[in-house]
C-alpha cells in the first residue's frame, strides 16, 4: 500500500521549499506523491516558474503526509478561509502534519498547531506565536505528528528526516549520499545565529516592508476570526 503525501501549492509559492522535499520524496518507490493546486491547477511560483497541480484541493480525499511550503503566496492563502477549511479537513485524517519555511503560518491559521513547538523562515519564525504555537529556531523540529522546517534549503533536511523516521535511518542515508547533499555555504551567513551583524542589519532592513506587510495579514486574519 502506498503512503500518499500531499503537497500543496499555490500562487507565488517559493519553488525550493517544495523542490527540495520532492526531490526526497521521490526516491522511495512506496510513497505517491500528488501535487495539490488551489482554486485551479495553474501555478505561477516565485520567479515567474508555471507548474501544473495534478488535483485541486477540493477533490483530494485524503493524504497521509499533508505538506505546505511557504513563500509570498501564504499571505493570501492565510485569508482565504474555503482554503484553511479543506486544509483542516485533509490535516484530519493526515499521519503527519508538515511544513517547510512559513508553510507553517499556513498550519497555524488552519488551527493546526495550536500548543506545538514549530518553526518557520526566520523572519517570520515569531509570528507563529499569534496562532497559539510554540516558536523553535531549529532546523527541523517534531513536535508528536507535526514535523516543520526552517527557511527554504531546509527542506532537503525535513524530507529526510521524515524518511528516517518512516523508512528508517539507512534509507535515510542512502538518499542523502545519491543526493550528493554535503553542503559548505560559501560564507557561513545561513542564520541570524550566525550572520555578521552588519549583513544581518540589513537583510532585516530590505525586508521590512514585506515583514510588516505579512503581520498585517496575520492581524488581520484574527480579527477576522472574532
Amino acid at each position: 500500500m502506498k503512503l500518499i503525501i500531499g503537497m500543496i501549492l499555490f500562487e507565488e509559492v517559493t519553488i525550493l521549499d517544495f523542490i527540495g522535499p520532492y526531490e526526497v520524496f521521490t526516491k522511495i518507490k512506496d510513497w505517491e506523491i500528488k501535487i495539490i493546486g488551489l482554486g485551479g491547477k495553474k501555478i505561477v511560483c516565485n520567479g515567474s516558474l508555471k507548474i501544473e497541480a495534478e488535483y485541486d484541493i477540493s477533490e483530494v480525499e485524503s493524504v497521509d503526509i499533508l505538506f505546505v511550503p511557504g513563500g509570498y503566496g501564504v499571505n493570501e492563502v492565510i485569508l482565504n478561509p474555503q482554503f484553511l477549511k479543506e486544509l483542516e479537513r485533509l490535516a484530519t485524517g493526515a499521519s503527519y502534519i508538515t511544513s517547510v519555511c512559513t508553510g507553517s503560518l499556513v498550519l497555524g491559521a488552519a488551527n493546526l498547531l495550536q500548543g506545538y513547538q514549530a518553526t518557520s523562515h526566520w523572519r517570520s519564525l515569531d509570528l507563529l506565536s499569534y496562532f497559539g504555537a510554540i516558536p523553535n529556531e531549529d532546523r527541523v523540529v517534531w513536535d508528536g505528528n507535526r514535523i516543520t522546517g526552517g527557511g527554504i534549503t531546509s527542506g532537503i533536511d525535513f524530507a529526510l528526516d521524515l524518511v528516517k523516521i518512516i523508512e528508517g535511518e539507512e534509507r535515510a542515508k542512502e538518499i542523502e549520499l545519491w543526493l550528493e547533499y554535503d553542503p559548505k555555504p560559501p560564507f557561513q551567513m545561513g542564520h541570524p545565529r550566525v550572520a555578521e551583524k552588519e549583513v544581518l542589519e540589513r537583510v532585516i532592513k530590505n525586508t521590512e516592508n514585506s515583514r510588516a506587510t505579512r503581520e498585517g495579514v496575520v492581524k488581520e486574519f484574527l480579527r477576522n476570526k472574532q
